[in-house]
């Protein structure tokens, strides 16, 4: 019997309506769980041991010409919901120093495309930033940058009202009047089947459909209550349709405006016909 297509994903909640069903011993996939830094890195440079992959947005602009989207599914959101968190010093009124999580990509362009664009008390030219990478701790992170970019994989306690705090996502849609898309199946052409690009359709639709049945299974592995998961769940939408497809354009825009992409990437779409 062949090797199943081997898929990498990381392990933030939002995510698991999307792996519905795809991590029981019956699903035509395996499954990778990893920090989303590894899963891109070694779908990028090892493309015989992934043959899909949830990326984030930039991501998949770095390697656009390479890569295809999976129609249909990502995982977006419009709403503060604490997924991206930017913490600021309150004596701060430049940021020139933020600390981010080691973990991510998309968020930290995320944060400067919100602080350059949104913000006018911050020096004008956007270089002027200096990122600080280190591990996801609030306090240590303010001890050496004005402000600390966290990501939060499940529901978190608000944060002190002793520290400003950001929600990037509701500045995103603010800025755009648009979600902001987390990421989305890729794989590149030859990998993926019609047949498995429908499974992970199905597993899509099933898993959005049981959102109920995931927060009865899941809050007790992230340490939240039922009804805090699923109002977390239903936050989040898992359908790629226009206001998606239009936000990771405008985000490439940016990007591109801001110097972190040299060229700005066509949505290429797998064909389920």
């Amino acid at each position: 019997m062949a090797d199943k297509p081997r898929l990498g994903a990381h392990a933030a909640l939002y995510l698991k309506p999307l792996l519905y069903g795809l991590e029981r011993s019956e699903s035509p996939f395996s499954v990778f769980i990893d920090l989303p830094a590894v899963v891109a890195l070694k779908f990028s440079e090892r493309p015989g041991e992934l043959q899909g992959a949830f990326l984030s947005p930039i991501d998949y602009a770095r390697h656009g010409g390479q890569y295809h989207i999976v129609p249909g599914i990502c995982v977006s959101s419009s709403s503060p919901t604490s997924a991206i968190q930017l913490f600021i010093k309150q004596d701060r009124s430049n940021i020139t120093t933020i600390a981010v999580d080691i973990r991510v990509t998309s968020e930290i362009i995320l944060a400067k495309i919100v602080l350059t664009e949104c913000f006018p008390n911050l020096p004008s030219d956007p270089r002027t930033l200096q990122f600080l990478p280190m591990l996801p701790d609030v306090d240590v992170m303010l001890k050496k940058a004005d402000a600390a970019l966290i990501i939060n994989d499940s529901p978190v306690a608000r944060p002190d009202p002793g520290i400003f705090s950001l929600d990037l996502v509701e500045e995103w849609n603010d800025l755009t009047g648009l979600p902001y898309v987390h990421g989305f199946w890729t794989a590149r052409a030859e990998h993926l089947s019609t047949e498995e690009l429908r499974a992970l359709l199905a597993a899509k639709e099933q898993g959005a459909s049981n959102l109920g049945l995931l927060s009865a299974r899941l809050a007790p592995q992230f340490g939240i209550s039922e009804e805090i998961c699923l109002q977390y769940l239903t936050s989040f939408s898992y359908d790629m349709r226009g206001d998606e497809e239009a936000s990771l354009t405008e985000f490439f825009r940016y990007s591109f405006y801001h110097g972190t992409i040299r060229d700005l990437p066509e949505l290429n779409f797998f064909s389920l016909a």
